[in-house]
């Protein structure tokens, strides 16, 4: 369950790595960003934090990166200025087991922020994961 618990704010983190173009995005300045992600789950009672520094080189943001490229689809965005709010559903494989989930991204000139919670089972239990990254932009990627 550790794994999963992890695998949630990584792959919010690694989306940021590459850029598609969409309607349905938002702006982001590149740059270096200090990340810090919170994670919490019902099947775990302490948080687990870290922070961590990314160079961000894309210049927009677009549900289709918050999410794994296998079993995962995102539907019922909405964009409202700065803001995308979207539905996430994941069929589960090998590394995750089947979640649902709703998600909301927003930016500005010098921020980025995260919010992701997903809903599923786990060997027969119901679990929640809620993670919150935000990220203040410290300056030009070295």
């Amino acid at each position: 369950m550790l794994q999963l618990i992890l695998f949630v704010p990584l792959m919010i983190l690694i989306s940021f790595s590459v850029s598609l173009a969409s309607d349905d995005s938002i702006k982001v300045v590149p740059g270096n960003y200090s990340i810090t992600t919170t994670t919490k789950s019902n099947m775990n009672p302490n948080p687990q934090i870290e922070t961590e520094e990314q160079c961000i080189t894309d210049t927009s943001f677009n549900p289709s990166m918050a999410i794994p490229d296998e079993g995962c689809s995102t539907s019922n965005v909405k964009k409202s200025g700065n803001t995308l709010a979207f539905d996430i559903k994941c069929s589960g494989g090998d590394m995750m087991p089947p979640m649902t989930g709703k998600a909301e991204a927003s930016t500005t000139s010098s921020t980025l922020s995260y919010f992701i919670k997903m809903v599923g089972a786990f060997q027969g239990q119901e679990f929640s994961i809620n993670s919150k990254s935000e990220g203040k932009r410290t300056g030009d990627c070295k």
